[in-house]
């Protein structure tokens, strides 16, 4: 039973990732950037919300107010952010660990694929490990919903695939429930990219399929069921997105420039062989630094080499087919460099919605890897026939490498210096090496792999020998690749000091000003962009710490009359009505009355007096006492699904000073309840939520069924 446990697919691959990725594992630094000043803050909010019993709708911490629900990167809906805000309060800890669980789930994902590609269990570890720590992976961390769709695309690709082979009901609620997860966990343009080769490969398997009419009959009904369970689980995300992109500038079809923004640039092909050579600054790689390696191992790289000279693999139909889309999404990911990126912004629909086009890469690496996998399950049938063509093949790498490293050390600018190497500032270092003085540092490293895979693929014909090869060769690679792209310089326990949760989820406001509360919450001391969503004060700073911005919000940001607005606290009554410096008409010509309007308090109302009396995240209840009654301005931005109660009688919200809210009171004592409920979006979570509970019950059931089945059949035995 313990060998099994120590031989499971998941225990090995939990175990790769937090020993490949130790200083995140040991909680020795941090991640850095995106992840630490967008994803890490969000994920924080969220379990607040969740802990204090309500639904992750609202954050009054984010830009004056925003719909966490409603960003398509924020994981409101990710069930994954759930879980570990049920389990505890969300830290920097948990943030290490989730991490590390997508990681994990992409290695046994792509285990489980591989397997049902007929490839043996050596052949699985061996190229599920190389997608595991795939240049896409080690480069992309700090866009963590990039790494969350990179472990569930295989998954979707599994059950896609034995859907459209067995036609099973399974298969179908399997597929719908990462296609879900991708969704609501991952980055929105992967999934996009995932539903068009998706579609491509729907089209393959009817085109390759010699009984087409038949196969139409047999996928409809569980393809049919993928969809329906997929809309039923998706039906709050889905409704939340589409009501929010009309109100955001990312939202709109965006500029072909803008699409093109961070385009892989050909000349990183490089990556292949030296992936921490391709992280350099240099001015020729001409691309972002996180969007440049394709590095699959020098193992697998070797048997995809071997692929296109063996004729088991070239005669596979479904190899070329994913020959194809590897090339496709390559070129697709040079973006700028190439023509097809730009023909598919002006044909396809939605492809004109996202940039990154060097995130195309992540398919090119699943589908190259496919096809290597199919290419050494051919090496385990007929070691003996491929064993001259690997001979001479590990011997021209081993010549090309020496030639290229003697090139680098003739040619190299700025020598390195053993008195500059210490151990205090060895990472920073590493960020200062060249092209040439990282590709030499890289060259011990692959001479030795290639030797090695020398002894292993001529002299000793060993599978487990090349599983441990490609472990040793890919561990060394991120371990150089890790300090440029992955952690940060702040250790753990200094950045999780400047982040340390507040212990009150929503301490209730106080009469300071946004202005007050806004001052000293961003800078380069603060690591993660903005710390508002730490000290729990609602105000908005020069950071833009969400992709999705409201653009009424950026739009008062950005306006003359942020300064004056600011200079009042969250709920106030206004005792004075000023123009806008930017409207021009009078007040007799205003057709609207709070048209051109500043609704402000400048003290001359001290009799009244404004008691908040709870606060949370979708909720404010408050105690007024006017003498005069009025407009009371509630600085959260107006959105969809707010609605106010005055003495439990609903009243009308009106939109005032450009993106806020406000509404009349008369005079005397009331009772005020501001509350966002958005109906639609709470009972399609209802109808989630249920469908997820049926969903698991029919699992269950068919599960039970199979396992019923398997014991009848070995009695009969």
């Amino acid at each position: 039973m313990q060998k099994k446990l120590f031989v499971n697919p998941f225990t090995i691959f939990f175990a790769s990732a937090a020993v490949f990725f130790w200083p995140i594992s040991l909680f020795l630094f941090t991640l850095k950037n995106d992840a630490l000043t967008y994803y890490y803050p969000v994920r924080t909010l969220i379990s607040d919300a969740i802990r204090n019993g309500e639904l992750p709708l609202w954050t009054p911490f984010i830009n004056m107010g925003y719909p966490l629900h409603a960003d398509m990167q924020s994981g409101a809906w990710n069930p994954v952010i759930w879980i570990f805000s049920f389990l505890s309060n969300y830290s920097l800890a948990a943030f290490h660990c989730e991490l590390l669980f997508y990681i994990a789930l992409a290695g046994i994902g792509f285990y489980y694929l591989c397997r049902q590609l007929g490839c043996s269990k050596t052949t699985a570890y061996t190229i599920s490990f190389a997608y595991q720590f795939s240049g896409f992976m080690i480069d992309s961390v700090q866009f963590f919903t990039c790494i969350s769709a990179a472990s569930y695309i295989p998954w979707v690709l599994l059950f896609f695939r034995r859907m459209t082979i067995q036609y099973k009901m399974v298969d179908a609620l399997g597929l719908a429930f990462f296609l879900f997860l991708l969704f609501t966990g991952g980055y929105p343009s992967l999934f996009i990219i995932t539903a068009y080769v998706l579609a491509a490969y729907f089209l393959f398997s009817f085109l390759s399929n010699k009984n087409r009419w038949d196969f139409l009959k047999k996928i409809i009904a569980p393809a049919s069921i993928a969809c329906l369970f997929f809309l039923l689980l998706s039906l709050p995300a889905l409704i939340s997105f589409i009501q929010h992109l009309p109100l955001i500038g990312r939202g709109k079809s965006q500029t072909l420039a803008f699409v093109l923004e961070n385009s892989m640039h050909p000349v990183t092909l490089i990556s292949l062989i030296s992936p921490f050579a391709t992280t350099a600054n240099d001015a020729w790689l001409n691309s972002s630094i996180l969007m440049r390696s394709i590095y699959i191992g020098i193992m697998p790289l070797l048997f995809l080499v071997s692929a296109f000279f063996n004729k088991q693999v070239r005669r596979n139909k479904e190899m070329r087919f994913f020959f194809g889309c590897s090339l496709v999404m390559i070129t697709m990911a040079w973006g700028e460099f190439f023509f097809l990126r730009q023909a598919a912004y002006y044909t396809l629909p939605l492809m004109d919605s996202f940039r990154h086009p060097a995130l195309f890469r992540l398919f090119g690496i699943v589908f190259l890897l496919l096809i290597s996998a199919s290419a050494m399950k051919e090496w385990e049938n007929d070691k003996e026939t491929k064993k001259l063509f690997f001979k001479k093949a590990i011997t021209a790498a081993l010549i090309l490498t020496v030639i290229a490293g003697i090139f680098c050390a003739v040619f190299l600018n700025n020598k390195i210096h053993s008195a500059d190497i210490t151990a205090g500032n060895f990472k920073n270092l590493m960020t200062q090496f060249n092209f040439q003085q990282r590709y030499l540092i890289q060259i011990p490293l692959l001479i030795l792999t290639l030797c090695l895979s020398y002894f292993a693929f001529v002299k000793r014909k060993s599978r487990r020998m090349l599983v441990l090869i490609t472990i040793a060769d890919l561990f060394f690679a991120t371990q150089l690749n890790i300090p440029v792209t992955v952690i940060g310089s702040k250790r753990f326990n200094e950045v999780e000091k400047q982040v340390n949760r507040n212990p009150v989820k929503f301490p209730v406001p106080g009469k300071e000003s946004i202005e007050e509360n806004s001052k000293n919450t961003s800078g380069e001391n603060v690591i993660t962009g903005s710390s508002l969503p730490y000290i729990k004060k609602i105000g908005r700073n020069d950071y833009f710490i969400s992709p999705g911005n409201l653009s009424l919000q950026d739009s008062f940001y950005e306006s003359g009359i942020k300064d004056i607005v600011f200079k009042n606290p969250v709920l106030y009554l206004s005792d004075s009505i000023i123009e806008s410096p930017s409207s021009k008409t009078s007040a007799r010509d205003q057709p609207d009355f709070f048209g051109g309007k500043i609704f402000i308090s400048n003290g001359s109302r001290d009799k009244d007096k404004i008691n908040i009396q709870s606060f949370s995240a979708n909720e404010l209840k408050a105690n007024i006492v006017t003498q005069g009654g009025g407009l009371l301005v509630y600085l959260q931005n107006n959105y969809p699904g707010w609605e106010v109660l005055v003495d439990e009688k609903k009243q009308n919200i009106h939109p005032v000073n450009i993106c806020f809210m406000g509404f009349y009171i008369p005079a005397g004592t009331h009772e005020i309840h501001l509350k966002y409920r958005p109906l639609k979006i709470i009972i399609a979570w209802y109808i989630s939520a249920g469908s997820f509970i049926i969903g698991l019950v029919w699992l269950t059931i068919l599960f039970l069924k199979k396992r019923n089945q398997r014991s009848t059949e070995g009695e009969m035995e």
